[in-house]
């Protein structure tokens, strides 16, 4: 098991324990709003208790109709408020892993991104100050595999973590925050299906 399958594994754990107190808090709150319609509902019909059977009960129903709709949109809006945080969870989690595991990880990530052309890569300032020794070296190897190479860029890129790659005017924007947000639908989907199938 990788470094990440345990921290999603963590997350995991960590978001069921959330999702079901927000799924209590959440019923909760519903099942006040209900009592609450249904104690108008009571109050409306005594005082109006010579109109026939039908009308008090289509008074209860929009009732109940509407504390299910308010106690649906909570829910849905907790839920995407957890999606959301989990996805920046993951994201400092891939911030602040340890120097090795954190280059492991942008390695596979270059492996995966990288075209068989000469270019460049550009990384923060933060990581630039602690890059492993031979590191830009081993990418140049992984491009040669590839029919291309890798050179080190003479700036620093104005990104989270990751990197950018430059092949001759062609940018790829490698860096943690631009992944996220290429792909925000998918992670938010499939963060749904871990937490909520």
């Amino acid at each position: 098991m990788s470094g990440l399958d345990k921290i999603i594994g963590h997350i995991r754990s960590e978001a069921e324990t959330e999702v079901k107190a927000v799924a209590d808090a959440a019923k909760a709150e519903a099942e006040t709003l209900k009592a609450d319609m249904e104690a108008k509902t009571k109050a409306e019909c005594d005082r109006i208790a010579k109109k026939s059977e039908t009308e008090v009960q289509n008074i209860l129903e929009r009732g109940e109709s509407s504390a299910a709709l308010r106690k649906k949109q909570i829910l849905l809006q907790k839920k995407q408020e957890l999606i959301n945080e989990i996805i920046a969870q993951a994201r400092e989690k891939l911030l602040g892993l340890d120097d090795a595991a954190y280059f492991d990880v942008l390695k596979q990530l270059f492996a995966k991104n990288m075209l068989g052309r000469d270019g460049e890569i550009a990384f923060n300032e933060k990581d630039l100050a602690r890059l492993p020794q031979n590191f830009v070296s081993e990418l140049s190897k992984l491009a040669g595999e590839k029919g291309g190479s890798i050179a080190l860029a003479k700036t620093a890129a104005p990104i989270d973590g990751g990197f950018v790659l430059n092949y001759g005017g062609i940018e790829e924007n490698c860096s943690f925050q631009a992944l996220i947000d290429d792909s925000i639908e998918v992670l938010q989907d499939q963060v749904q299906k871990v937490l909520f199938a």
